[in-house]
């Protein structure tokens, strides 16, 4: 597994630029929902679907608050929004590494919407093995399509990542199956999170060693250096997060048929 070369420049940067940022924002990885963008422009809704569209323009108000060179697209399930293809090749355009994170559910429906880039990672939130997903987001079937959905990514060209939430709930021995699943559909990295409870006192230290051992089965140290940005970066104040749940737990990601 590799580490992707732009990622690591742009992170090695960021990493440079927090040393002398002096108080000013210095964040690396930032949450964005694509509930910010606007969807009433019919003429963008129909355009999705048009590989040629031009790429849309994303207000400068919002690239301009954050130098942050990754963005965690992600809030309610991000493959809901009808133009989300086009914000997610516009924040490319941008220069900012764009992550995706999904379900994945409906990720095989609309992967043509979407352009192959090299700051674009489809991010797909699994809890593990077929049933153990199934059980996590109560819809039996929804693990085999988030695996059609990544092999439609994988041969359309794109960076497919997967992300784990860890809970009490999880497996590091369920984890690590996974991971080694996963690596027959070359998938790209694996992430680690707790999605922010990590920092909840209550958790305490069974939690981490948890969360930390389960980020050793990625095998790449980068990819578990991400991870540990990724959890730092829930650790903002309340009112500039955006609210994260659990991609896929929407049930009317599951009632639009196969």
């Amino acid at each position: 597994m590799k580490f992707p070369i732009l990622l690591s420049l742009d992170l090695l940067r960021s990493k440079i630029f927090r040393a002398f940022a002096a108080g000013r924002d210095s964040a690396t990885i930032v949450h964005l929902s694509p509930a910010v963008f606007s969807s009433s422009n019919q003429k963008e809704i129909d355009a999705e679907s048009d590989p040629n569209a031009a790429v849309m323009e994303i207000p400068a108000s919002i690239i301009s608050q954050t130098a942050a060179p990754v963005l965690w697209l992600g809030g309610e399930e991000p493959l809901q929004h009808p133009v989300i293809g086009r914000i997610s090749a516009a924040l490319n355009q941008a220069g900012r590494n764009v992550f995706l994170h999904t379900g994945g559910v409906r990720l095989r429906q609309r992967i043509h919407e979407f352009r192959p880039d090299p700051r674009l990672f489809l991010t797909v939130e699994l809890a593990g093995r077929e049933e153990i997903h199934d059980e996590a987001v109560a819809h039996p079937g929804s693990f085999r399509r988030v695996i059609e959905g990544i092999r439609a990514a994988k041969l359309s060209g794109f960076h497919v990542c997967t992300h784990v939430t860890v809970n009490a709930q999880t497996q590091v021995c369920e984890t690590g199956e996974l991971f080694e699943y996963l690596d027959n559909y070359g998938v790209d990295g694996f992430i680690v999170s707790s999605g922010g409870s990590a920092s909840e006192s209550s958790l305490g230290a069974e939690f981490q060693e948890k969360l930390d051992e389960i980020r050793s089965l990625v095998r790449c140290s980068r990819w578990e250096y991400f991870s540990s940005l990724l959890e730092a970066s829930y650790v903002v104040p309340r009112e500039k997060k955006a609210a994260m749940p659990l991609p896929g737990s929407d049930t009317s990601a599951y009632e639009e048929s196969a």
